[in-house]
């Protein structure tokens, strides 16, 4: 593990996970989100080798403790995200609030160690990512995702919850959501971040 000593300002919006509640005016839809001060990873191995890594701000003061993600060469994986509030007593788990909203939240995968989706080709990738999961409409969440090993090295893991809230009743997700951000980053995409947080990942 090591200790961020310090947050970007984006991050420190970000992790207030949109609090307010937020008015369609068109649709008069109302979306109140919760606090995340935890993203959990979890991997699966083929051979049913589990293992977790945590990005955490259980006090939301900017002074997070992250986890190392230490992956096996020429491996498959299955990658399980959850969401935490840990202000809450006991813990507060918003995974199945993000769930039950699949059709307005998109997590996008990023980062100089990842090829997928979300970037663009990148040959010094470490790991492959897809996504294993779709919402109502067939888009993907990214709650769910296959993670596939391609070398050894190192380099950044970024995880990034996105909030496309409804507008006139329907959903902004696109099917082109993850290959807009790759192309033109975050800003080429509608709504917000609910959460953005980095790793460092070794293949070993």
């Amino acid at each position: 593990m090591k200790l961020l000593s310090s947050l970007t300002p984006l991050l420190l919006l970000s992790l207030s996970a949109c609090s307010d509640v937020e008015k369609e005016e068109d649709d008069h839809h109302h979306h109140d989100h919760e606090v995340m001060t935890a993203v959990v990873l979890h991997f699966t191995a083929d051979d049913g080798t589990e293992l977790e890594f945590t990005w955490s701000d259980a006090d939301n003061d900017a002074d997070p403790v992250i986890d190392d993600i230490v992956l096996q060469d020429a491996s498959d994986y299955t990658l399980s995200l959850s969401f935490l509030n840990e202000l809450e007593d006991p813990i507060e788990d918003v995974t199945p609030e993000i769930a039950d909203e699949d059709d307005e939240h998109q997590v996008f995968i990023t980062g100089s160690a990842v090829d997928g989706p979300a970037t663009e080709s990148n040959a010094d990738a470490l790991v492959g990512h897809a996504y294993a999961d779709e919402d109502v409409n067939g888009l993907p969440i990214g709650l769910d995702n296959d993670i596939t090993t391609l070398g050894t090295g190192s380099g950044e893991f970024t995880v990034t919850l996105r909030h496309m809230p409804l507008q006139s009743g329907n959903s902004i997700k696109t099917e082109s959501a993850a290959g807009d951000v790759a192309s033109g980053g975050f800003s080429a995409i509608g709504g917000d971040n609910d959460v953005q947080v980095t790793f460092d990942i070794s293949v070993e």
